[in-house]
């Protein structure tokens, strides 16, 4: 039994990856490691967040394509791309983007809080991965997901 658990401890100290929010939290379609992003259900994805904790407000979304650069020397760079789709003033937690995306696509995601005249910032969510001694932190960043392949 101690030599079962001596190796798992040693596997989470050589693997070890965290997530943490900005503001809301996303459901669906699911966040991780931003190197695999998940993949959506179909080219129209129905976005699931978190409540806000406060009441009375309204939910802006927003989609970015992204974009992959492959480079020998950096390896892959992903980023935001332009915006593809915006809807203000949502009172549910949950969006069916109206728009069928393309696939096989990264994309990108976000949503923020409107209370009246006051809107807060879009979330963002941080990920490191620890890797024994070396690790990868991929910070302050909109949330990211794949098309399914046609």
């Amino acid at each position: 039994m101690k030599r079962h658990n001596l190796i798992i401890t040693i596997f989470l100290l050589v693997l070890v990856g965290c997530t943490s929010f900005s503001d809301i939290k996303p459901l669906s379609p699911e966040v991780g490691n931003p190197n695999f992003p998940k993949q959506a259900e179909n080219l129209q994805p129905t976005f699931k967040w978190e409540a806000a904790q406060r009441s009375g407000v309204t939910y802006d979304l927003i989609v970015y394509e992204g974009i992959k650069v492959e480079s020998f020397w950096e390896g892959v760079k992903r980023s935001v791309g332009k915006e593809i789709y915006y809807k203000e003033g949502l009172t549910k937690t949950e969006h069916k983007i109206e728009i069928p995306l393309e696939p096989g696509r990264e994309y990108y995601w976000t949503v923020r809080t409107r209370q009246g005249d006051k809107v807060s910032s879009w979330a963002k969510y941080d990920y490191t991965l620890f890797l024994g001694t070396a690790y990868m932190r991929t910070g302050n960043r909109p949330f990211v997901f794949k098309t399914p392949e046609k």
